[in-house]
């Protein structure tokens, strides 16, 4: 996967499929439970999602929205 500097780009189709598949596990507060994992380091949400994390931040997830 491609990894874009923060600012105005946004996440590749590829983070997008993988922060739809886990919004798919998780349900409505997928966001809280993302969040909480990103914040304790325990690696549970997958390589995928970390690189999520290291490019746009836990902050980012706040805001984001999943295109429909």
């Amino acid at each position: 996967m491609t990894q874009h500097p923060t600012g105005d780009q946004g996440p590749t189709p590829e983070q997008i499929e993988v922060l739809r598949a886990y919004r798919d596990r998780h349900g409505r507060r997928w966001k809280s439970r993302l969040l909480a994992e990103w914040l304790s380091s325990t690696g549970g949400e997958g390589p995928e999602l970390r690189q999520v994390r290291n490019t746009f931040g836990p902050s980012w997830l706040l805001n984001y929205r999943l295109p429909d």
